[in-house]
């Protein structure tokens, strides 16, 4: 019976095998292998076998220094160096290991030992121009001189003197800074509280102090005498005069901001129009109520906020309001309001009262 049950089991193993079934894969003795897509560094200098020339050569690689004579491509780059060439042709042989030269850069014909400016200082050393007419008075750690069109302090720019390096060029070198020894003066500096009393004309703009607007405080702003207008009916105009504002610098340009907001419900009944304009203290509110409207009142709160480019006055300031108020009399008269609204009693009266009008036309 055992013996039946070891085929068994032996024949239901072959099978599940045969079916791509088996036990769980180990791991092998060295560990996972790489897949055959990772790039392999044979020699261990950084570089795979995609970028290194000679990958089983640890000196070989894009980064060695080139030698000559030694029959090697050191640095990847398709050329072999050997002892006296000169491959950017400026007349000097590579000053690397066994080429016996002084040129720094072999494929740069501007990099060389070559001081033809006599200025002890080689374009291998940073000298910017070393040309015999001009570069005598240029290189690195010279002062930029103003107006000369030279490259004097090597930074790239001709007269580019930016003493403080704050990033504005001296005035003598056709910028903008007026004290080019000290950072924080310059056009973009600006004039702040904290700045205001130290008698300097921070911002460069020519004026210090109390004589900069920069220093002065938001305007005082004015939205002039609250309004009451007596609404008879059509338009109704009321004005609103800024004018009483004032500002420290008369020099600067203010502008006004007029906004109106109505203190009741508006609706169909009620028509108005804001009239403003930034360069002018003046507001003009045009309103008109329908001649059937049932409100005899009208409320407007106007708002005056004032800016000299700088400072913007505060807009919960007391003089900042004004309001309008527009009411109805009492006594106004309601035929035309009842023409209007369709009350067809009222025409009959109307139309004795033009008839008399015209009776009495023809007596005269």
């Amino acid at each position: 019976m055992s013996d039946l049950r070891s085929s068994f089991f032996y024949v239901l193993f072959a099978c599940l095998l045969s079916l791509g079934v088996g036990l769980p894969a180990t791991a092998t003795a060295g560990g996972d292998e790489p897949g055959d897509d990772e790039p392999v560094d044979a020699d261990g200098d950084g570089f795979d076998a995609t970028e290194d020339c000679d990958d089983e050569d640890e000196d070989v690689n894009p980064d060695a220094a080139e030698v000559c004579d030694d029959g090697l491509d050191n640095d990847c780059d398709g050329v072999e160096w050997v002892a006296g060439q000169d491959l950017d042709g400026d007349g000097e042989s590579p000053d690397a290991s066994g080429c016996d030269g002084r040129d720094c850069d072999d494929e740069d014909a501007s990099l060389n030992s070559a001081d033809l400016d006599g200025d002890l200082v080689t374009t291998c050393n940073g000298d910017c121009d070393d040309s015999a007419e001009t570069g005598a008075a240029a290189g690195p750690g010279l002062e930029e001189v103003c107006g000369d069109a030279i490259d004097n302090d090597c930074s790239g720019t001709a007269d580019d003197e930016d003493l403080d390096s704050d990033g504005f060029l001296s005035i003598p070198c056709g910028g903008d800074d007026c004290d080019d020894l000290n950072a924080t003066t310059n056009p973009g500096a600006g004039e702040s509280d904290a700045t205001c009393g130290d008698g300097v004309d921070n911002d460069c703009d020519t004026f210090v102090d109390e004589f900069d607007g920069d220093c002065f405080q938001e305007p005082e702003v004015d939205a002039g005498f609250d309004q009451q207008g007596r609404y008879v009916g059509g338009n109704i105009v009321v004005a609103f005069d800024g004018s009483g504002t004032t500002d420290g610098n008369e020099a600067d340009v203010l502008s006004y901001t007029w906004t109106l907001a109505p203190d009741f419900a508006v609706d169909s009944d009620v028509t108005f129009t804001f009239i403003t304009d930034p360069v002018s203290p003046y507001a003009f509110l045009r309103f008109h109520a329908a001649p059937g409207s049932a409100a005899t009142t009208w409320d407007f709160t106007a708002t005056l906020v004032v800016s000299d480019g700088v400072h913007t006055s505060d807009p919960n300031d007391e003089g900042a309001t004004a309001r309008a108020h527009i009411y109805r009399p009492a006594a106004y008269p309601d035929v035309g309001c009842s023409v209007a609204g369709g009350d067809g009693e009222a025409i009959p009266g109307l139309a004795m009262l033009l008839l008399f009008a015209a009776l009495r036309r023809r007596r005269q």
